[in-house]
């Protein structure tokens, strides 16, 4: 195969899974331009393949949705960052804790990562 053939393959595929994403937040084309201060029609153009977003759009989309860029991307299928609410909720909360409470808690992770179970 080409690489034009590859590169058109690629954005075909991207706009397709951009507009999974838009459609799963409920959102329609002018509410995700308006969410990532696009132009309505710049997000028709990702959604058809018809251009690939720049970087700096491609991170705004992936934070807009709340995904990964490996799913954005398809390489995986885990859409959300998080395994499930709980571990969002926990992580937000450790987020929040003073650098000293976040390196005690790192550390009985990894602790419990080598008891044989």
């Amino acid at each position: 195969m080409d690489n034009a053939r590859e590169k058109k393959d690629f954005a075909v595929k991207l706009g397709a899974r951009i507009k999974k994403q838009r459609e799963r937040l409920g959102m329609n084309q002018r509410e995700l331009a308006a969410a990532t201060e696009l132009k309505a029609a710049s997000v028709a153009m990702y959604e058809s393949g018809a251009r690939v977003p720049s970087l700096e759009v491609f991170v705004d989309l992936v934070k807009t949705f709340g995904t990964t860029a490996d799913h954005l991307l398809g390489a995986t299928d885990q859409q959300d960052l998080f395994v499930d609410d709980e571990v969002e909720k926990a992580f937000r909360h450790f987020a929040s804790l003073s650098p000293r409470d976040r390196k005690v808690i790192m550390e009985v992770i990894w602790a419990l990562e080598k008891i044989p179970g």
